[in-house]
Order: structure tokens, then C-alpha cells, then sequence
């Protein structure tokens, strides 16, 4: 009995260290511990009912998630990241050396927002990182699963800034 115990909690932890990119493993192992840092993780079932409650049915959010198999997101003072002497941007760079590709980033109102993506596997899977650097805080927010490209094609569902 001991051995099945002992077996059924090695899997269980392999597992759960595979649930996550290395890069977000290092920057929660790092951070973690830290005063105001706050790291939460859910389904994607959940996640899709919380969107379901806020968002219309028919709004691009409810449809991106569709696919969302997992929700991991951290936020950290910005204080402790200059603390540290470390940097969003530096951190970007971990993010680009641990295998993900730089969709798109964004400046709004002193806000920088970048979107990432990392292909794993053939069958559509895929890993979003979205890294939200705000004056005060920095917000990371990893997803497993698959968001369909063609619901921005839609021309009401493109991003539209306001400067």
C-alpha cells in the first residue's frame, strides 16, 4: 500500500511540474515568497464560467476561451522586480529563450502589454503568455489550450487602442 502511495504521489507531482513553462515556474519560484505577490491557477472550465457570467455570449472573450484547458496568473509589485534589479524586459528575453514567440506588443497609456505563444505538440496545442507591465504592478498570465486565430478576423473583433 505504501509503494501505490508513494507511486500515485510521484506521478501526481511530475505532472504537475509539467503544468507549467519553465519560464513561469522561475518567475513564481522567485517571486513567490515575496510581500503583495499574488499567484492563482484554474481549469479552463472555470475560467469559461466566470467569462460566461461577465461576458455576452457572443463577445470575442467568451469565444477565445473556448479552447483554454488551464489559467495560471501572477501579480507582482513592480517595486520588487526593481528590488531585485530585474526586469520585465529581461524577463521577456527568458520568455523568447524558453521557446515562446513574440505576437504582439503593446503600449497604452504607459501600460506595456505583450502577447507571446509557444507551439506544443501537433495537435493544437499551445501555450500564451501575456505579460502586462503597469506602473505599479506586473501581471503574468499563462494559458494552455487553443485559441482560434479566425475570431479576430472579424472586423468587429479587432483591438482598438485609444492614445
Amino acid at each position: 500500500m505504501k509503494k501505490l502511495i508513494f507511486l500515485f504521489l510521484a506521478v501526481s507531482f511530475s505532472v504537475a511540474s509539467q503544468a507549467q513553462s519553465d519560464s513561469y515556474q522561475a518567475l513564481r519560484n522567485h517571486f513567490i515568497d515575496k510581500p503583495d505577490v499574488h499567484a492563482f491557477s484554474m481549469s479552463g472550465l472555470l475560467c469559461r464560467m466566470a467569462v460566461g457570467f461577465m461576458a455576452p455570449e457572443e463577445s470575442v472573450l467568451r469565444q477565445a476561451m473556448r479552447d483554454i484547458k488551464h489559467i495560471r496568473f501572477m501579480v507582482i509589485p513592480k517595486e520588487e522586480f526593481s528590488r531585485q534589479q530585474l526586469s520585465v524586459k529581461g524577463f521577456r528575453q527568458v520568455l523568447q529563450k524558453d521557446g515562446f514567440e513574440m505576437l504582439a506588443h503593446v503600449r497604452d497609456n504607459g501600460d506595456d502589454v505583450s502577447f507571446l505563444l509557444r507551439e506544443e505538440g501537433k495537435d493544437k496545442k499551445k501555450r500564451y503568455f501575456v505579460l502586462i507591465e503597469e506602473s505599479d504592478e506586473v501581471v503574468a498570465i499563462e494559458m494552455k489550450g487553443y485559441i482560434d486565430p479566425e475570431i479576430f478576423k472579424d472586423e468587429k473583433n479587432k483591438l482598438a487602442l485609444n492614445y
